[in-house]
C-alpha cells in the first residue's frame, strides 16, 4: 500500500469496525505526522489539540 492511501484506507476500515476505532486510529495519524515535525512546533501543537484529544478520548473510553 502507497504511503498516500495508507491512512485514509486504515482511517475508513477502523472507522467500519467502531467510532473508536476510528477515532484512535486518527489520533495514531496525528501523531505520526506531528513525530516529523521540529519538536518546538510539535510541542505547540500538542499543547493546543491536547484538551480536544482529551475529550475525544474520554468519550470512547467510556
Amino acid at each position: 500500500m502507497s504511503g498516500s492511501t495508507y491512512w485514509p484506507k486504515e482511517i475508513k476500515r477502523a472507522d467500519g469496525r467502531s467510532p473508536k476505532a476510528g477515532a484512535t486510529r486518527r489520533m495514531d495519524r496525528l501523531r505520526s505526522n506531528l513525530r516529523n515535525l521540529d519538536p518546538v512546533v510539535a510541542n505547540r501543537a500538542w499543547a493546543e489539540i491536547g484538551e480536544a484529544l482529551q475529550r475525544i478520548t474520554d468519550r470512547y473510553t467510556q
